[in-house]
């Protein structure tokens, strides 16, 4: 009880320091009390009750992906989809944004599909792909009982010793970037090194304005590498990490 009521405060917090109106804030601390299929607007299909409800938290009350804009219609990469609550996020934060979701798994991307439909979202391009360091099908790992897990990963690991192998196709993420993106949100679970990778070789990394990741590694080893990457391409940077056996840690990065 004690801990979930500071997860609750501190939920509450993050909240209150976000630039909204109160009333906005008021809605979504409520449906964060009682949530419910409805988000500021959006009507929301889901795989995993427990799933959606921490997608809700981490995107729409504590606002992990919220980034200030130039131009009111912001290019988006939205990597690692899942159902579609940062697309629908990025959305509701600027409604004539474009957005391309990637997502591996078929049957969360069916999900997908079907809230981008639902809500009628325009400019929004959905792939059912893994992104990778090269075009290939690759092993990907789901939960054998929680159809749309957030562990879902090309990392057998992530999912310890219950993980379902299927196959996808993968595709460097370098073949989509055709211009200047404003934002490229990267939650790949373990394949963000290959993917930063991609973009530095085939210079594509000088196109892209601003990242927010979600880096996953247990080796912490690898981090100094990744942020090196990150440095000589002409970004600055800052780290947030919760407590977790996996050290997942947020980077938010932008051009100096």
């Amino acid at each position: 009880m004690i801990q979930q009521l500071a997860r609750f405060a501190n939920d509450s917090y993050c909240l209150m320091r976000t630039p909204h109106s109160f009333s906005t804030k008021a809605g979504i601390w409520f449906n964060l009390l009682r949530p419910s299929s409805r988000v500021q607007g959006f009507r929301v299909s889901y795989l995993d009750r427990p799933s959606y409800i921490l997608l809700y938290r981490e995107i729409f009350v504590r606002q992990h992906y919220y980034f200030r804009s130039d131009t009111d219609s912001p290019l988006i990469f939205d990597c690692g989809a899942n159902i579609g609550m940062a697309t629908l996020f990025f959305k509701w934060l600027y409604p004539n944004a474009r957005v391309h979701a990637f997502e591996p798994d078929p049957t969360t991307f069916r999900v997908l599909q079907g809230n981008i439909a639902a809500n009628q979202l325009s400019d929004v391009t959905a792939h059912n792909c893994a992104l990778w360091d090269e075009n290939c099908s690759i092993p990907f790992f789901v939960h054998p009982s929680v159809q749309g897990s957030l562990r879902m990963s090309a990392d057998a690991s992530r999912l310890a010793d219950a993980a379902t192998e299927i196959s996808v196709p993968a595709e460097r993420l370098s073949d989509f970037i055709h211009g200047p993106i404003d934002l490229l949100k990267l939650d790949t679970e373990g394949a963000e090194h290959r993917i930063l990778c991609d973009l530095v070789s085939k210079s594509k990394i000088s196109l892209i304005r601003s990242m927010i990741i979600e880096y996953h590694h247990k080796h912490p080893a690898k981090l100094g590498g990744f942020l090196s990457m990150l440095e000589s391409s002409g970004f600055a940077y800052r780290l947030a990490a919760t407590p977790q056996p996996e050290q997942d840690i947020m980077i938010i990065a932008s051009r100096e």
